[in-house]
């Protein structure tokens, strides 16, 4: 990794670290973000079910976020990987659209270079060819059938195709998957009801749960809640290895941030790693955090490290500092900041709420914070 800047490693998955990811990418370009691959619902789910593969929507919306738009050709890969087919359409109409993809006649292609189009049209015929009848195309998101079609190209692995693919688009950072294999993720409500399946209690395509998450483990599909190890990127883990500063960010808290935790060895990694650890918590509304506040959210990180590693580690092995924002943060729950201060931790309570970001997180603000944070081990008095 280029250190010629500090390696900041994100445990990340989902939407919600974007606008952060795309402002570090404007001044370190080689913050790492070790994502997700659990995801059960939407376009993944269609893909995951006739490839039997590892969820990729979360990896392309890290990958297109953090890429090169200033270039022409980049900028129209981009939108062309952003595009998703109509909701509504006859299934006729929607192979016909990836087959002129596949044959680069589409009006998407335009503007690409002979190299680009001839990757890309490869792809999509790739993946004609191995979809056959049994593929979905309704609502399908392309940059997700181009990676699922490198995911098959390269027998099965994921790391090449997003080589590829942030190639392609300059994308400014590096992305991971955090697993090779394939998993779903299951939770265990306080009512003792078991869901099976990511997009049931996400509250994106159900219902929000109506009772507090009190467990989550890996397991092999959404007809079998029953757990199961999966193991982390060679890549994933080399990626702490290497960190100058881990940090637990803002997202889904579950389904984000803990499932990219949550493959073997990633634990044991972010223990044995001697760098700050940082966590921020979440402003704003997440379904997934029904009745915790941010102790319970730490004890939760904790109990994720000791899951992988020995159950006797310490919080100061797993986290060392709080990022907060107590006087303008909208947080979901109740909460008691002076117990936060009785953690054998620091509570840092800087300002990264401004008035334009409605209540949650400016990156503007918390951008220079983590990166002085990465740069020194520890933060100067505001």
């Amino acid at each position: 990794m280029d250190k010629t800047h500090p390696s900041v490693v994100f445990f990340s998955g989902g939407t919600a670290l974007n606008g952060l990811a795309s402002e570090l990418a404007k001044f370190n370009p080689q913050c790492a973000y070790i994502i997700t691959t659990f995801d059960s619902g939407g376009s993944s789910a269609a893909l995951r079910e006739v490839f039997n593969m590892p969820a990729v929507g979360d990896v392309r919306n890290r990958m297109l976020a953090l890429a090169d738009t200033d270039s022409p050709e980049k900028a129209n890969i981009v939108a062309m990987l952003n595009t998703r087919l109509p909701r509504y359409a006859d299934r006729t109409a929607l192979y016909g659209q990836l087959s002129h993809l596949a044959n680069g006649s589409h009006s998407l292609m335009d503007g690409f270079s002979e190299i680009v189009r001839k990757i890309l049209s490869e792809r999509f015929a790739l993946f004609i060819e191995l979809a056959g009848d049994s593929f979905d195309p309704v609502n399908a998101s392309l940059g997700n059938i181009v990676l699922a079609a490198g995911f098959m190209a390269h027998q099965r692995v994921l790391a090449p195709p997003i080589a590829q693919l942030s190639r392609l688009i300059g994308v400014r950072g590096i992305v991971r998957a955090s697993t090779v294999d394939n998993g779903h993720l299951a939770v265990r409500l306080m009512n003792g009801e078991i869901l099976a399946g990511q997009h049931l209690f996400t509250g994106k395509e159900s219902d929000p749960v109506s009772s507090p998450i009190d467990g989550m483990w890996i397991c092999s599909g959404v007809d079998d809640p029953w757990p199961r190890s999966v193991h982390a990127s060679s890549l994933a883990i080399n990626l702490v290895n290497n960190a100058d500063l881990i940090v637990y960010p803002m997202g889904s808290f579950y389904s984000s941030t803990l499932a990219a935790l949550s493959p073997r060895g990633l634990g044991q990694a972010v223990v044995a790693k001697n760098c700050p650890k940082v966590f921020i918590p979440n402003m704003g509304f997440d379904p997934e955090l029904l009745g915790h506040d941010i102790n319970l959210q730490v004890e939760r990180i904790l109990e994720a490290m000791r899951m992988d590693s020995a159950a006797y580690i310490n919080l100061d092995r797993a986290l060392n500092y709080i990022l907060i924002d107590s006087e303008k943060g909208i947080y979901q729950e109740n909460q008691d900041f002076a117990a936060l201060e009785k953690l054998p931790l620091k509570v840092i309570d800087r300002r990264l709420v401004s008035d334009e970001s409605g209540g949650l997180i400016d990156p503007q603000l918390l951008a220079p914070v983590l990166m002085e944070l990465a740069e020194t081990g520890g933060l100067r008095d505001p």
